[in-house]
């Protein structure tokens, strides 16, 4: 049984240090000697990013109504087990409740 998350955050930048504070993250070593981030054991995170709803497109492609921002950086989480009480205190703040009901990315 996974455990889903649907974060909205202030920016990219606030969540991803969120996610390094709480472990959810750790930062390894790549081949090339250089220092990455990736999802911790049990962890696997995806970030649609800044993302829009609605708009309105013709047969051709064209836009006819613009698609709506909706405020903040979004990233979904799946984890193995419930987030603890330690990483709540870094990422609850953010997580949308009730979940979306059409998430705009899904885990396959």
């Amino acid at each position: 049984m996974f455990h889903d998350y649907y974060l909205r955050g202030p920016n990219r930048d606030a969540v991803r240090a969120a996610l390094l504070a709480a472990g959810l993250t750790v930062e390894v070593q790549d081949e090339d000697g250089q220092m990455i981030r990736v999802p911790a054991d049990g962890v696997s995170i995806t970030s649609p990013g800044e993302i829009s709803i609605g708009g309105e497109w013709d047969a051709e492609g064209n836009e006819l109504t613009p698609p709506t921002p909706v405020p903040g950086w979004h990233t979904n989480l799946r984890l193995v087990r419930p987030l603890t009480e330690d990483e709540l205190t870094h990422v609850g703040a953010w997580i949308l409740e009730p979940s979306p009901e059409t998430p705009y990315r899904v885990w396959a």
